[in-house]
C-alpha cells in the first residue's frame, strides 16, 4: 500500500513538473515573440553600438542633421490601403526639378522611412530624383499590430508601387531597401511587378526570418534552441498571420525580372556577408555585387561615401530608359 502511494506520489511530481516546464517553455517562447514581433526594444543612438561599429553615432548625428534639412523640402503624405486592410503612411518628395525617376524607399527592422533614409533620401533627391519614404506596417504611423519581416510587407510594396504610378503615371521606378527593407525588395522581385520597375537596390537583406533568428542565435548563445524557435515561430503563425520560412530571398531573387544591386558590409555580424553571395549567385536577372570594405550592418552608405552613391546613380542610369532619352516601355 506503502508503494502504490509513493509510486503515485512521484508520478504526480513527475507530471507536475513536465506541466511547469511546458508552462516555462510556453511564456518563454510567447514573450520572444511578442519581443520580436510585435514590440521590440528601443536601443539607444547615443554611443556606438557593437553591431553598428565605432561610427554609429556619427551616422545617426549626420541623419539627424539630414532630416532637419529634408523636411524643410516641399512634401506630400501618401496612404496606402493594405489587402488586409491597413492605413499605412508615407512621404513623398519630389525631385528639385520635375522627374520621372522615383525611388521607393523601404526602411529595416524597428526603424522608419526617415531613420534609414533621411540622409540617403536627401542624397536621392539631390541627383534628381523623386523620392517615397514608405512606413511599414507597424512602424512610425502605419497601422498593424505585428512587424511583417518583410514575408508581409513584401506585398504592400505593390500598394506603395500603384501609389507613385497614379502619381507620376509616365515615369519609372527604382526600389530601395535596407536590413529588413533590403530583404522586402528582394523578396518582392518574384511578385507581378509593374513594367515600369526599372531596377532593385537592396542593402544588407538577409535570405530568410528563420536563418535570420538561427544566425544570431548562434551568435549570442553559441546554439541554435530549435524548440525555442518553434515556439516562436508557432506563436507568429497563430497571431501574426506568418511563419520564419514562409519566404527566402535566395528563392525570391532566382525568379526576379527586374535587375538587382547587391549591396553589402564585409564586416556585417546581424546579417552575415554570406547571405548576399547567396542571393546574388542565385538570382538570375541583371545584377551588379557592391562589398563594401569595413563596413558593419547597415553602415555601407557610411563607410562607402562617395563611391556608394556613384554606384548607385550608376546602376539608375543604366537601368533607367528615361535617363537614357529613349521613350519609357
Amino acid at each position: 500500500m506503502l508503494a502504490s502511494v509513493n509510486a503515485a506520489a512521484i508520478a504526480g511530481g513527475i507530471a507536475g513538473g513536465l506541466a511547469g516546464l511546458s508552462i516555462i517553455y510556453v511564456l518563454t517562447c510567447y514573450i520572444a515573440y511578442r519581443l520580436l514581433i510585435v514590440k521590440p526594444p528601443v536601443f539607444s543612438t547615443d554611443k556606438a553600438n557593437a553591431l553598428m561599429g565605432e561610427d554609429f553615432p556619427a551616422l545617426v548625428q549626420r541623419i539627424h542633421r539630414d532630416i532637419t534639412v529634408l523636411q524643410k523640402l516641399p512634401s506630400e503624405t501618401v496612404e496606402v490601403i493594405t489587402k488586409d486592410g491597413l492605413k499605412l503612411k508615407g512621404v513623398f518628395y519630389p525631385a528639385a526639378e520635375k522627374s520621372l525617376v522615383t525611388f521607393v524607399c523601404l526602411h529595416g527592422y524597428n526603424s522608419s522611412g526617415y531613420g534609414d533614409f533621411g540622409s540617403r533620401a536627401l542624397r536621392y533627391i539631390r541627383n534628381g530624383y523623386n523620392v517615397l519614404l514608405v512606413n511599414h506596417r507597424h512602424h512610425a504611423e502605419s497601422e498593424g499590430k505585428y512587424i511583417g519581416f518583410g514575408v508581409l510587407d513584401r506585398h504592400d510594396v505593390l500598394c506603395w508601387l500603384d501609389a507613385v504610378n497614379k502619381k507620376i503615371p509616365d515615369g519609372e521606378i527604382f526600389i530601395s531597401g535596407v536590413s529588413m527593407g533590403g530583404a522586402t525588395a528582394m523578396q518582392c522581385s518574384c511578385l507581378a511587378l509593374p513594367e515600369n520597375v526599372k531596377g532593385i537596390i537592396e542593402d544588407c537583406g538577409y535570405t530568410s526570418v528563420k536563418e535570420e533568428f538561427e544566425f544570431q542565435c548562434r551568435r549570442v548563445v553559441r546554439f541554435v534552441p530549435k524548440f525555442l524557435l518553434a515556439g516562436i515561430n508557432f506563436f507568429m503563425k497563430r497571431f501574426a498571420g506568418y511563419g520564419m520560412n514562409d519566404i527566402n530571398s535566395v528563392d525570391a531573387v532566382a525568379h526576379s525580372k527586374v535587375p538587382i544591386l547587391f549591396i553589402h558590409g564585409d564586416s556585417d555580424i546581424f546579417v552575415p556577408t554570406e547571405m548576399v553571395y547567396r542571393c546574388y549567385n542565385a538570382c538570375t536577372a541583371d545584377k551588379e555585387l557592391y562589398i563594401v570594405k569595413g563596413a558593419e550592418h547597415a553602415m555601407a552608405e557610411f563607410k562607402g561615401g562617395e563611391e556608394y552613391e556613384k554606384r548607385i546613380n550608376d546602376f539608375v542610369k543604366k537601368h533607367s530608359r528615361i535617363l537614357k532619352g529613349e521613350e519609357s516601355e
